[in-house]
């Protein structure tokens, strides 16, 4: 598994990077974890977990999860820190990872994509590829072995019962 990874990651490495810019400069603070940073224990989170690759696309899929978990992980910290938690183990370089004003709409984002995963799993793999991935529509339905039209109706699907869990 290792083999595809590293024999992939120098054709995605730059659109990791310009990924984890762009979260960065959207989700999160900029104080402290650099671009690198997001990008390498993104990687390291992939190898951990054995997935089995088998293109490009499905790579880009993967490792936009594991920097979606990287950030919400640091959000749910920032959070704890706010409300005095004390016992929480996390790295001073990632403290500030996500901001204080965006730690509560991240991890009211995250519950509403548990929920949502509940119901339709593919409508969240969806939004992980266009929302955290970056992906584009066609990469997506590549990466997810969904037709393009499958792609637009769960991206629409997606976007309003999210839109309907976050307003209520």
């Amino acid at each position: 598994m290792t083999t595809e990874i590293d024999s992939l990651l120098p054709e995605i490495y730059g659109d990791l990077q310009q990924l984890a810019r762009f979260h960065r400069s959207r989700l999160c603070s900029k104080k402290n974890l650099g671009t690198r940073s997001i990008v390498h224990q993104a990687y390291l989170n992939l190898v951990k977990s054995k997935a089995s690759i088998k293109n490009k696309a499905q790579l880009l899929y993967l490792t936009s999860n594991a920097m979606r978990n990287i950030i919400i992980d640091n959000a749910r910290a920032w959070a704890a820190k706010k409300r005095g938690g004390k016992n929480i183990d996390v790295p001073l370089e990632q403290v500030d990872l996500v901001s204080a004003q965006r730690s509560d709409d991240l991890l009211a984002l995250e519950a509403a994509l548990i929920d949502l995963n509940k119901q339709n799993s593919r409508l969240v793999k969806v939004v992980t590829c266009l929302f955290f991935g970056g992906l584009s529509q066609e990469e997506t339905s590549e990466a997810l072995n969904l037709s393009l039209s499958t792609v637009k109706r769960d991206w629409v699907l997606a976007k309003a019962l999210l839109f309907r869990k976050l307003s209520s």
